[in-house]
């Protein structure tokens, strides 16, 4: 049989993380530039510590035998809650939480995707414009005189 206390702590943890995955993501929408990277590796922290539950649990239901598929398909919501032994329920409605979570991921992350791609835009604007100001052509000139072995024709005259 398996652990159903173990399991349920599990999905709680998923829950939790999910949340916290939620509100980063939610952070990185309107903090200032100098912070995404930080929320960046706040959310790969959290993804990482999701792959370990993941594995967690599946390695908890494989080594339940027969009753491992059966307590695995309800910690990942695909069970059909009737076909389920009742002791499975709690696990099952856990599960069916996280997900409520996971579900409201995906438009939150296309507007990090998009705040991304903004401020990549910005920077390459920044750059593009530093190297067209008077500094920049001044140093492209210089930098030519001096690949020539810093000698020039007048010096040879």
């Amino acid at each position: 049989m398996v652990d159903l206390d173990k399991m349920l702590e599990l999905l709680e943890e998923k829950r939790q993380l999910l949340l916290a995955f939620e509100a980063v993501t939610q952070v990185m929408l309107t903090c200032q530039e100098e912070q995404l990277g930080e929320q960046l590796k706040g959310r790969q922290r959290l993804l990482e510590r999701l792959q370990e539950l993941e594995t967690e649990l599946a390695e908890l239901c494989s080594r339940a035998g027969e009753d491992g598929a059966l307590a695995r398909a309800a910690a990942q919501a695909k069970a059909e809650p009737s076909a389920l032994p009742e002791e499975l329920g709690p696990v099952y409605r856990a599960a069916m939480e996280a997900q409520a979570v996971l579900s409201r991921l995906p438009e939150s992350e296309v507007q990090a995707i998009m705040r991304l791609r903004l401020e990549q835009e910005r920077i390459l604007e920044q750059i593009k414009s530093t190297n067209q100001g008077s500094a920049a052509k001044a140093a492209r000139f210089y930098s030519v005189g001096a690949g020539q072995g810093g000698s020039s024709r007048l010096g040879h005259a």
